[in-house]
């Protein structure tokens, strides 16, 4: 596997570099320079991999970053950022990105989120995970025995095609109570979902 960091500061991304070689699975590390075009230098390498940090003096939006995932199929990846805004990151963790860790996180932390991103799972560290949950979000209403079935056939990865089999009940059913436990839990898509009821403890992975 061949990896790429981008990250304007240099001991955020040394440290990544040294946690990246340590994984057996990494072949390749590549510092990516902050200073040029990212989409353009990730084309031209075409990593498994990309570490970044899309804070900076060129700030990487949602929608490149989204592009660039877009064109590149094969592409994991890691944000490591020092951002605390509950809306940003939500933006991030809503395409789908593997894994999600801020800049106070321990090395282990950072190494397990490495690994787990690597072995093809995804890992939001505990700060982020109560900054998407807690944060300007209302507290959940009382869910139903069918809605609390439906969140957790979600958190396995089920599709409302495989759900409405699983229950018995028509597709339109099953995406009603999507939406309706989302608008419940003010939560905007079942990425959010899932790191939810994660958080509160009513699923494991």
């Amino acid at each position: 596997m061949n990896t790429a960091i981008y990250d304007p500061q240099f001991l955020t991304r040394e440290g990544v570099r040294q946690l990246l070689e340590q994984n057996q699975a990494v072949q390749q590390t590549h510092i990516l320079n902050t200073e040029k075009n990212l989409e353009e230098q990730l084309n031209k390498l075409s990593p498994s991999l990309l570490v970044i940090e899309y804070k900076g003096q060129q700030n990487i939006q949602a929608e490149t970053l989204e592009r660039i995932r877009t064109k590149l199929p094969q592409l994991k990846t890691l944000i490591i950022s020092e951002d605390d805004d509950p809306l940003v990151i939500r933006q991030y963790i809503n395409q789908g990105i593997e894994g999600f860790i801020t800049k106070q996180c321990s090395n282990q932390e950072v190494k397990a989120a490495i690994d787990t991103v690597i072995g093809g799972g995804k890992f939001y560290c505990e700060r982020v995970i109560d900054i998407i949950t807690h944060k300007d979000l209302p507290n959940p209403m009382e869910l139903s025995d069918r809605e609390m079935q439906v969140i957790r056939y979600v958190a396995k990865g089920f599709s409302s095609e495989d759900i409405a089999a699983e229950l018995n009940v028509s597709i339109h059913t099953v995406n009603s109570h999507r939406k309706n436990v989302l608008k419940k839990l003010g939560l905007k898509s079942p990425t959010e979902l899932i790191v939810y009821a994660l958080r509160q403890g009513w699923v494991t992975l």
